[in-house]
């Protein structure tokens, strides 16, 4: 009976076997609804339900930290930053807090960090240090050097920037122990759209009932308050899935359409084209324009790739539409009707009275210039904007919204200073210009650097960029041609 199992678990292929495996995985959290411990135990069954199929550790544990990055929930610390009286009490009737969310993600991460820890101490790995990775880690010496000497709360700064370390862990996790190849590269395309279907299933049921489902997994328990706004004149409920929010959800969700549709052009799997499609649906719905504005950009940049240098994907997608246009076209002409319309007509007061998205955004910059150029080199160390802006009398403090700046670019240099982010814009563009001379495929390289493009672009909106996503992309393009390993 076992020999007859494994045979037949043997002739699955492993793309698809991952794929269901992962989105079977989170439907079952989904329904159970265990609590944070059992979650984070969870993840140990599905790194064997990889590693009975892959029968290899390092990939493994690799793709369980990559499935997990989607669970931002787990042991809460709550911190007050501002005592109660400061903003209004309607608003903040306990003072402001933030909070602490250690995750799964961090539990595999430390796994990752001890097990890289005994490879090098049995010598059984040896490493050589590039430039990008030079440029990264002093990205992250910056960020630890504004906590401790720039942040007014050191503490509270340091603990933050630590809980970054899991994504520097994971990146050179990656570019030590994992080899670039097409069979891992097509795993991944499978486990990302796994995720994606998984985000869609959860954002169209929350869509449906207008309210988050109160699972385990939600990050975002409570209904998003949004129609507060000028452009945003009525309410409306915003799906989030598992992430903080509809922007978090919608940011993501470009990331990956823009990073899979190659991928998906290229197969002729039924899986993908309908986790791709399926995830450009959920993302019209978050009614993100950072998002929208950042697909664009991503899905512009490899129209011209693909017209220059690969002509016959196009085709492709050509005769994919054409085949199902009597689906696609109803479809698509619902979301535009019912969710772009409305939001891109909303959007044309932003910039014209105080209470517009728009005008709150250019209002936070002015106040974020100011604190950078009080403190340029180091910043003021993560989570500080708070307290130096009711002691500076900031126009954003007069609002009573203690947002953080909804400008990666700014928010970092304000945090960590201007080094920080000339070094991060400079690992990405030195990585991308050092996979073009590599034996890549050039759609794989093309994929990546969109994909950064689209992040970037969105981030001169919001206050993240998803850096774990980049760090994980940037890490396996460029793995395999420093690393050695004794046999």
């Amino acid at each position: 009976m076992k020999l007859n199992v494994i045979r037949k678990l043997n002739l699955i292929p492993n793309n698809v076997y991952i794929f269901y495996s992962t989105l079977i995985f989170f439907i079952l959290l989904l329904i159970l609804n265990p609590s944070n411990y059992f979650v984070t135990f969870s993840f140990v069954i599905l790194f064997f339900c990889y590693y009975i199929k892959l029968k290899n550790f390092r990939v493994s544990l690799f793709f369980v930290y990559v499935a997990s990055l989607i669970v931002l929930t787990g042991k809460i610390y709550y911190i007050q930053l501002v005592r109660p009286g400061i903003f209004s009490p309607e608003i903040y009737p306990q003072g402001y807090f933030t909070k602490i969310v250690i995750t799964s993600t961090h539990v595999i991460a430390l796994i990752m960090l001890l097990y890289s820890i005994r490879q090098f101490l049995t010598k059984s790995v040896t490493f050589k240090l590039c430039v990008p990775d030079i440029l990264l880690i002093v990205f992250y010496i910056l960020k630890i050097l504004s906590a401790i000497v720039g942040s007014k709360d050191p503490q509270l700064s340091l603990t933050f920037e630590l809980i970054f370390l899991g994504n520097i862990i994971c990146y050179f996790y990656a570019r030590i122990f994992l080899k670039f190849t097409p069979a891992l590269w097509k795993s991944l395309t499978y486990l990302l759209s796994a995720l994606v279907t998984f985000e869609v299933l959860l954002g169209f049921s929350q869509l449906s009932i207008k309210s988050p489902l109160f699972r385990t997994i939600e990050y975002q328990v409570d209904i998003e308050r949004f129609g507060q706004a000028v452009d945003e004149t009525r309410f409306t409920y915003r799906p989030g899935g598992t992430f903080e929010g509809a922007n978090s959800l919608g940011i993501w969700l470009a990331a990956l359409s823009v990073f899979l549709l190659i991928p998906v052009l290229k197969s002729k799997s039924n899986v993908l084209w309908i986790s791709f499609v399926g995830g450009c649906a959920l993302l019209t719905t978050t009614l993100s324009r950072s998002a929208w504005l950042g697909l664009c950009i991503g899905f512009l940049f490899l129209a011209v790739y693909l017209t220059k240098r690969s002509k016959p994907l196009l085709k492709t997608l050509a005769t994919f539409i054409l085949k199902w246009r009597f689906v696609i076209f109803p479809i698509l002409l619902f979301l535009v009707i019912f969710f772009v319309l409305p939001r891109i007509g909303n959007s044309l007061y932003s910039f014209q009275l105080e209470s517009g998205g728009g005008a709150f955004r250019r209002f936070q910059n002015q106040d974020a210039i100011q604190l950078i150029l009080l403190h340029p080199l180091i910043g003021i160390g993560a989570y500080m904007g708070v307290y130096e802006g009711i002691a500076l009398n900031l126009y954003t403090m007069k609002l009573l919204l203690p947002l953080e700046i909804h400008n990666w670019f700014l928010l970092t240099a304000v945090s960590n200073g201007l080094l920080a982010v000339i070094a991060f814009v400079f690992f990405t563009l030195t990585y991308i210009r050092r996979l073009f001379p590599m034996t890549l495929s050039s759609e794989v390289t093309a994929s990546v650097a969109c994909t950064i493009l689209c992040v970037f672009t969105a981030g001169l909106f919001q206050p993240f960029i998803n850096i774990e996503f980049i760090l994980l992309l940037t890490s396996l393009s460029y793995g395999v041609t420093i690393m050695k390993e004794k046999l």
